[in-house]
């Protein structure tokens, strides 16, 4: 009877120790890294990620007519971006593999919101104002 009993014990604190591990292990690879240089202006974002993973939101104030030049590449893992409009609409959503540069004209005035979505991804993101 004894012997039952330590054996329960032990399998328990094995169970414990396996369900921490596997808490950590989801905890650290949902924890948002980036490495790489970014900068974030009213009229700009520029990211040169070197290894990313998580989210990273910036809002561009943009005027109705203004042209947005966007390098959008991926080199490795997976890298998402989408620019909405102030009402909300997106403008522009993609990957970075399919089409790497383009213009994007600005439809209305305000606050553009760029989203974007890394995992274990390497790549270049640069978004800005062109001058008239």
């Amino acid at each position: 009877m004894e012997h039952m009993k330590k054996r329960r014990i032990i399998i328990c604190a094995v169970c414990i120790m396996c369900a921490a591990a596997l808490c950590a292990a989801v905890i650290v690879s949902c924890t948002p890294t980036f490495q790489g240089s970014r900068v974030k202006n009213p009229d700009a974002y520029l990211l040169d990620i070197q290894k990313m993973n998580g989210t990273d939101v910036h809002t561009l104030q943009l005027s109705e007519g203004d042209v947005l030049q966007v390098r959008f590449e991926t080199v490795k893992g997976s890298l998402r971006m989408e620019i909405k409009a102030p009402d909300g609409t997106a403008v522009y959503s993609g990957n970075g593999r399919e089409t790497t540069g383009f213009s994007l004209s600005v439809p209305q005035g305000g606050a553009y919101t760029v989203t974007v979505e890394a995992r274990q991804a390497a790549g270049t993101i640069h978004i800005s104002l062109t001058e008239p």
